[in-house]
This record gives structure tokens, C-alpha cells and sequence, in this order.
């Protein structure tokens, strides 16, 4: 077993029920080396002095033994992915995935070919970044496999474990991954050979399959500083499959001041700054029938100029879509503040009429009712929601004639 590398006081989430229940099975008669440790994000976060997410866990146990362990003191054990070693625990208010050490076989760029092993060295050789290398066990010692880990994680650097070509090679989404670290953990130049090894194997992004870019790039857009991450994959040839000359990254830049200042983060808001239509979006991301839904909203209003009645666009589009069309727009025109107030603080009335009143006027089922109710909507908005059910129906009344 390698040794611990430092020790910290123990955080209060490996004091909870769940991580201590947990942890015990696992390291049931482990004798001297644990068979069991924390590993990735909750380690990180922890030393970073950040809120933990995800509680991980790697073993040295086969994932039928964990199985087996687990479903022995009466925790739910799910095969979330025994091919790859993976079991995921469910116990009391919390899950933990709990994966085997791994060393790769065989690997494609897209997918690899694994074998389990007991050695945590050489599971640590096989993982993309020295700072998601980092171990620790429950009484608060941390171990370091690579022997760069909690070097590079205090120096805010994200290197790759080994030779950044190769780690690349064995997984194409890592370029990805690479500026998302780099977005959140990193700090100053980000470094050079790992860029190098992104912008050299660039073209291999689409080799990936669209969900795997979707659910990496979607994180890279929702990052504080996503505007200048944005600009050092141009710069690397990272964005190619982005290709719209309309990108203006000043634009994006101020889009994301703004959300920030307002607290209203949104990814498809950025998103629309980087295609020209939402089809050209769908084409390069899968996107859920809501996100797409709320992208050609967008597209609607920014394109349309003329709407400058954000209550209308409150009454049609709902508040949070308002607000991003609202920052959108204050993003082109170069303000540094946008008023919100509306879309914050004011509920859209009711149409106070309905398809009933317009056949008790004498207009007969068909395509007319709805015609007749657009247009008396379209003056009702028009006229700030003000007019009541009566001066509705009159109006009605004098387009019927």
C-alpha cells in the first residue's frame, strides 16, 4: 500500500451515518491495507475547502465481492455497471458509486477495454488528471499514487497522469474534460503540453458520440468563466465543430457577466450565441425536447427586435426565458446592467375570454374561434392586460361586425 501523504481533520461528511455504514462493510477484515478508499470530486473538493457533490469510492474488492458484501448488511447494492466495475450503494439519504481498480487493456479513443487489479498505483495511471488521482480514508489520511497530485491541486494546475498524448488517445472526451478543469480548478496559463495535446488531436472530438460531447460541453458553458474557456478552445482548434462566424466572444462575454451579476446562469442562453439556428444546435448536441423548446424561444424573440413589451414576452414565453432573452439582448447593445423587475415581480393575468364566448358571439366551429380569440389577445396585450371580460366582448363584437 502506498503511504498517506498528509493528514487532515476529518471532514463532517465522512462523519455521517451512510459514509461510516458504508465504509465499514467495504473494509470489513481489510487488515492493514484498506480495501476501500474515497476518491475523485469529494476528495478534491474537501482538500479545496469546497462543497462536496458525488461520494465516491474506489476498492480493491471485485464487483461481485462488493455486491456480495453489501446485499450481507442489508444495503441496496445496483449492478450500475459490473462490466466496468461499477456497483452503486443506496443507503439512507445518500448513493455512493463504488468502483473496482482498474487497469486498460485495450482502448479506441471512444471506448476501453479493462481488467481488474488490487494495485491502486496502477488504477491511478490509468485516470486523466493528477488531481483525480488523489485517495483518502475515512480517519482522514490522503494519499497520493501519482506523486503529483496534491501538488498540482494546490498549484491550481490540471495536468494530465503521464504523457497528455496518450491519456487523450485512450479517451477523446478528455480534450473536453481538459477545459472544464481547467474552467473550474485552474488558474493562470493553463498548461502547455496538455494544449498542445488537445489542439493535436482536435479532430478526434467527432469520433465521440453526441451525448458524450452534449453532456461534457453543456458543463464547460455553465462554468463562471465559460466566455474565456470558450475563446482558448477557438484558439486550439477545440471548436470546429462550432463554426459560425456571428460568434462574438465580447458578446458571450458580457452574457456571462450579466447572469452572473444577476444570479440567472443558463446554458442555452449561451448556447444561442454559438449557433446561428437552433437546428444547427440539435445537429452538433442532443438536446432535451425542453432545452431545445427554450432555445427556439429565444431564437423567436431575439430575432423578432421589435417586442420591447417585456410584460408580452412574460404573458408568452413564461419569466425565466424573458429574463435570458432580456440578458441576451443587453449583451448585444454592450449594457453593463439590464432592469429584471418585470419578469421578477409581476404575474400575467388571465385571458378572460374562451372559446365558448366566441361561439355564444355566432362564429361556428372551426379554425375561425381561434383566429377570433389571437386577435382579441393580440389587442388585449397590446393594451397593457388592462381591459376586463366586457370591453373584450365588445371588441369581439365590432371585428365580427
Amino acid at each position: 500500500m502506498i503511504p498517506a501523504s498528509e493528514k487532515i481533520k476529518i471532514p463532517d461528511w465522512m462523519t455521517t451515518p451512510a459514509v461510516r455504514r458504508v465504509m465499514a462493510v467495504l473494509n470489513q477484515d481489510a487488515g492493514l491495507e484498506p480495501q476501500a478508499l474515497f476518491v475523485g470530486g469529494c476528495v478534491r473538493n474537501t482538500l479545496l475547502g469546497r462543497a462536496i457533490g458525488d461520494i465516491d469510492i474506489a476498492t480493491r474488492l471485485t464487483p461481485e465481492m462488493v455486491m456480495q458484501k453489501l446485499e450481507s448488511a442489508g444495503i441496496k447494492a445496483v449492478p450500475t455497471g459490473l462490466a466496468h466495475g461499477t456497483v452503486t450503494a443506496v443507503t439512507e439519504d445518500r448513493t455512493f458509486e463504488i468502483t473496482t481498480l482498474r487497469r486498460d487493456v485495450e482502448t479506441d479513443g471512444r471506448h476501453a477495454v479493462i481488467a481488474f487489479t488490487d494495485d491502486w498505483a496502477e488504477d491511478a495511471a490509468r485516470r486523466d488528471f493528477t488531481m483525480n488521482t488523489l485517495l483518502a480514508d475515512e480517519t482522514g489520511n490522503i494519499y497520493d499514487p501519482a506523486g503529483k497530485g496534491l501538488e498540482d491541486l494546490r498549484a491550481a494546475k490540471i495536468r494530465f497522469v503521464g504523457e497528455p498524448a496518450q491519456r487523450i488517445a485512450e479517451d477523446y472526451l478528455r480534450i473536453l474534460r481538459f477545459f472544464r478543469f481547467h474552467a473550474f480548478y485552474g488558474e493562470g496559463e493553463p498548461d502547455k503540453a496538455a494544449l498542445q495535446a488537445c489542439k493535436d488531436a482536435a479532430a478526434h472530438i467527432n469520433d465521440l458520440s453526441r451525448e458524450r460531447i452534449t453532456q461534457e460541453f453543456l458543463k464547460i458553458l455553465s462554468v463562471r468563466k465559460a466566455a474565456q474557456i470558450l475563446g482558448l478552445m477557438f484558439d486550439h482548434n477545440v471548436m470546429a465543430a462550432f463554426p459560425d462566424e456571428h460568434y462574438d466572444p465580447a458578446v458571450m462575454e458580457n452574457l456571462c457577466a450579466l447572469q452572473e451579476q444577476e444570479n440567472a446562469v443558463d446554458v442555452m442562453a449561451r448556447l444561442s450565441l454559438l449557433v446561428r439556428t437552433p437546428e444547427a444546435a440539435s445537429s452538433m448536441l442532443i438536446l432535451s425536447n425542453v432545452r431545445m423548446k427554450m432555445l427556439v424561444q429565444l431564437f423567436d424573440i431575439i430575432e423578432s427586435g421589435d417586442e420591447n413589451n417585456v410584460k408580452a414576452l412574460v404573458y408568452r414565453y413564461g419569466a425565466d426565458i424573458t429574463i435570458q432573452a432580456l440578458l441576451i439582448r443587453a449583451a448585444l447593445a454592450g449594457q453593463e446592467h439590464v432592469d429584471l423587475s418585470i419578469p421578477r415581480s409581476w404575474t400575467p393575468p388571465e385571458f378572460p375570454l374562451g372559446g365558448d364566448d366566441v361561439l355564444a358571439a355566432g362564429i361556428e366551429k372551426g379554425p375561425e374561434i381561434g383566429k377570433m380569440l389571437a386577435a382579441v389577445e393580440q389587442w388585449w396585450v397590446a393594451r397593457d392586460f388592462s381591459p376586463g371580460r366586457e370591453d373584450c366582448l365588445v371588441y369581439m363584437q365590432g371585428l365580427i361586425g
